[in-house]
């Protein structure tokens, strides 16, 4: 069963169809799902918060660019990680004109949080704990809760005022066949971070006994949760 179905429970099933297509991820079923699409609009916050977003971008979390009519992709991939846990890639790709920039993270369902958590990053040294709920018209809501780093291998939660707070609204159109996201972070002491709003088209994938990409690969997996 896929972490949002484990989470949601009956509530899934009140999702668009094409939304509950999209988040059955899970080894068992080995679909992958590659969306591409436009991110018409990525914005960022004040200087302050773009000196934080050119930290966490060294960690392929968030960066530090605005633009308009950017192409993108997104990339989920459902595979066991090295401690055997059912996991899925959450890697997001914006192709500027003189670069690409990259927001990637990893989500699985823990149990020992009774919940969705993802660790961001392809070094994982920060997660937080996930929120799901059923919007207007079966869109998925995601809401960001408590948040922790880890520092010298310590487990660090991340104090309510200085943290990012994610909130992502994703839905699907059935006239334009497309799917649909709006994405904010911010931050209470610092205001708004960063965000982005666009749309892509999905290809569903056979990923069985089939890798990881390399560029998705985490470059260190944590075990703590």
């Amino acid at each position: 069963m896929s972490a949002y179905k484990q989470q949601m429970g009956s509530e899934y099933l009140k999702l668009h169809p094409e939304i509950q297509k999209r988040f059955d991820f899970s080894t068992d079923n080995a679909i992958a799902f590659i969306g591409k699409g436009v991110m018409e609009k990525i914005w960022t916050g004040n200087k302050l918060t773009v000196s934080l977003l050119k930290l966490l971008s060294k960690s392929n979390i968030l960066f530090p660019r605005e633009g308009e009519n950017i192409e993108y992709e997104i990339h989920n991939y459902p595979y066991k990680d090295r401690f055997n846990r059912e996991v899925h890639s959450m890697n997001r790709v914006f192709f500027f004109d003189d670069e690409e920039q990259r927001f990637d993270g990893t989500a699985l369902f823990s149990d020992r949080n009774n919940q969705i958590i993802e660790y961001l990053g392809l070094d994982q040294k920060i997660f937080f704990k996930m929120g799901l709920s059923v919007a207007e018209h079966g869109a998925i809501k995601f809401i960001s809760g408590d948040q922790y780093v880890f520092i010298l291998g310590k487990k660090i939660k991340i104090p309510s005022f200085i943290r990012g707070n994610i909130e992502l609204l994703e839905w699907y159109d059935d006239t334009t066949e497309r799917f649909y996201l709006d994405l904010s972070v911010t931050t209470t002491l610092l205001g708004p971070l960063f965000g982005f709003t666009g749309w892509f088209t999905g290809e569903y994938l056979d990923f069985k006994n089939k890798k990881l990409p390399e560029k998705f690969k985490p470059t260190y997996e944590q075990k703590k949760e």
